[in-house]
């Protein structure tokens, strides 16, 4: 009995020693450390171990493989190192390479560090966490740094893996989400725009793309903006019509800042864009016209400036305008100008009798120079001359009406003006190249009612058809039940 007890204490004495000195031994390991990670499908490490030992690596709990340390540098000559007696210990690293592809998800890693000489373990090392994703982080392209802008919610522009969505994420908050992108390139670029104004100055954004299983990608690289003081907005007046221009392409004209490019809006519709030219007084005016005539009816225009940086102003204020006349009209009314223009005066005047003849042209009616007229002055008198002018003239040249016996002879004369001028060919062309819109639009209302009243009438026709053999069929009935009834007598 008493030798059973003095072997079981015997071996609890040699077991609390070795577990003392294991203890001891493992404490005198440092545990190693993981400095660098590298994991996109394949991964690497590196990190710093204690001398003459190996790194055992294990992957989410598992052992994958094992390290070499090595001496990488020899005692560097910091302060530290001169001061200290015992000078500095040579630096021992360690790397690993992984020739196993990681699956798309969270992994984790760690290392521990075993003595060479006593296979001595030394305690795990931090534990380090990372994830493989499938779906890679977006690309914001815009706005930026070098942005210039005004817009209290900028478009925000970037890039991200087709079939996946974008969370934007504007001063470290979660503004909003856009819709499942897809590109046949598969690279889809996104656009966003806030859900709410933000303040103006600084600012940053990031984004993070998510797939259709719900994999998210990591976070992108941060971007920083700056919203500015907006760029005064153009004035803008009612539009003008001139010589130049033409009732359906008036003339835009306004107010911007100098250096500025103008973008024109009508029925909110880009129109197109001019740069100002500068002024000394630092505001110049613009005018433009726009390129196609525009639809009869009522119209809204209004303009934004863009300076140098492509910095964009606000609206200008907004112009109600309306044009009468189409386009049509418009081209038939110039054609009518040429046709006019085109028209001479004959050299010599018809001649008309004894008496020289002319014709009012305020009231058209026959008149007969006086006697004081020359033969010169009578040549001059054509029919295009303006009533003005003749209420001016000198009591001499002044011309008086004809007496009723000379009315005849006048309306020959007019006659022959009319040929020579070819005034009936003038109204024949105008006639023939008119296209009067309401007539169109009568003739096409006709043709609706004309429709409408044949439809009409193919309603009622079958109805009377359809009357017509009930009836039939009615009689057919009450012919079979009388005779069935004789057949029963």
């Amino acid at each position: 009995m008493i030798r059973a007890f003095k072997s079981l204490l015997s071996i609890g004495l040699v077991l609390l020693l070795l577990v003392i000195f294991s203890a001891e031994a493992r404490a005198e390991v440092e545990a190693p450390k993981i400095i660098k990670l590298t994991a996109p499908e394949f991964f690497s490490l590196a990190g710093a171990a204690p001398a003459n030992s190996d790194v055992l690596i294990y992957l989410d709990g598992s052992f994958i493989g094992r390290a070499e340390a090595k001496i990488l540098a020899e005692t560097a000559p910091v302060p530290e190192c001169r001061a200290s007696a015992a000078g500095c210990q040579p630096s021992w690293q360690w790397q690993y390479s992984s020739t196993q592809k990681l699956t798309h998800g969270n992994h984790q890693v760690m290392a521990v560090a075993q003595d060479r000489t006593s296979l001595v373990l030394s305690a795990p090392g931090q534990e380090i966490k990372f994830a493989v994703n499938a779906v890679p982080a977006p690309i914001l392209i815009a706005p930026n740094e070098l942005t210039a802008t005004a817009d209290l919610r900028p478009l925000i522009i970037g890039l991200t893996k087709s079939q996946t969505l974008v969370k934007i994420f504007i001063d470290d908050a979660y503004n909003g989400t856009t819709g499942p992108l897809k590109d046949d390139s598969g690279t889809a670029n996104f656009v966003y725009r806030p859900t709410l104004n933000l303040s103006r100055g600084w600012h940053k954004i990031s984004a993070l793309a998510e797939d259709g299983a719900g994999k998210s990608s990591p976070v992108s690289d941060t971007a920083h903006f700056k919203i500015e003081p907006p760029l005064p907005a153009p004035t803008i007046f009612k539009p003008v019509v001139n010589r130049a221009t033409s009732l359906n392409r008036p003339f835009i004209v306004g107010l911007a800042k100098n250096d500025s490019k103008i973008k024109i809006y009508i029925d909110k519709k880009y129109q197109g864009e001019l740069t100002v030219k500068n002024h000394s007084s630092g505001t110049a005016n613009f005018a433009y016209k726009p390129k196609a005539a525009l639809t009869r009816g009522e119209h809204l225009v209004y303009t934004v400036a863009i300076d140098r940086r492509g910095k964009e102003s606000s609206w200008s204020n907004t112009i109600n305008f309306s044009t009468k006349n189409s386009a049509i009209a418009e081209s038939v009314r110039e054609e009518r100008k040429e046709v006019a223009a085109e028209i001479k005066e004959p050299k010599k005047p018809a001649k008309a009798g004894p008496e020289p003849i002319v014709i009012s042209d305020g009231s058209g009616t026959v008149v007969k120079k006086s006697e004081g007229a020359s033969a010169d002055q009578t040549e001059k008198s054509t029919l295009g001359e303006s009533a003005t002018g003749s209420a001016g003239a000198s009591p001499e040249e002044r011309p008086t009406a004809v007496q009723p016996e000379s009315v005849g002879r006048g309306k020959t004369v007019i006659e022959k003006i009319k040929s020579l001028i070819g005034a009936d060919a003038k109204t024949t062309k105008s006639d023939q190249g008119m296209i009067n819109e309401g007539q169109q639009r009568q003739g096409k209302l006709k043709f609706s009612i004309i429709l409408f009243i044949l439809f009409l009438v193919g309603v009622v026709a079958w109805l009377l058809w359809v009357n017509r053999e009930l009836v039939k069929e009615r009689r057919t009935q009450t012919e079979a039940e009388e005779k069935s009834e004789e057949h029963k007598k």
